[in-house]
């Protein structure tokens, strides 16, 4: 019965969408679905430039080389760890000598977070401290 209930509500939100009305949130009114559909088929040979340079430019096959300069050199990146900060900006020195147009870094507000101390205790067949 929940799912009907949350189906049914979520398919009225839709046909707002596609009905081309102003979608409104807390009394803030909205560009419509018409707006919206307009922009994104705008951004057309934009999205096809970058295709064709991930695909069978310069940039091929760079996403795994990336994912495994980060993986194999920065390890885990923690929300507000040293890490993250390591990984942030070798990816935006990355970037930034592909010739990519306006990268940049923004002020953003992340809680730092580290590890407590850890302990596990084994109560079966025998108590044992891992």
């Amino acid at each position: 019965m929940k799912f009907l209930i949350f189906a049914f509500f979520g398919g009225v939100h839709l046909l707002s969408l596609c009905s081309g009305k102003a979608i409104c949130k807390n009394g803030i009114s909205k560009r419509t679905f018409e707006e919206i559909k307009e922009e994104i088929a705008s951004c057309g040979d934009v999205a096809k430039a970058i295709i064709n340079l991930a695909v069978y430019g310069k940039a091929q096959n760079r996403s795994y080389e990336r994912l495994a300069l980060l993986v194999d050199t920065v390890g885990p990146r923690l929300s507000g760890s040293k890490n993250l900060e390591k990984a942030i900006q070798i990816m935006y020195q990355n970037l930034q000598q592909d010739g990519l147009e306006k990268v940049h870094l923004e002020p953003v507000r992340i809680p730092h977070w580290e590890r407590g101390e850890e302990s596990a205790v084994m109560l079966e067949p025998r108590i044992h401290k891992i």
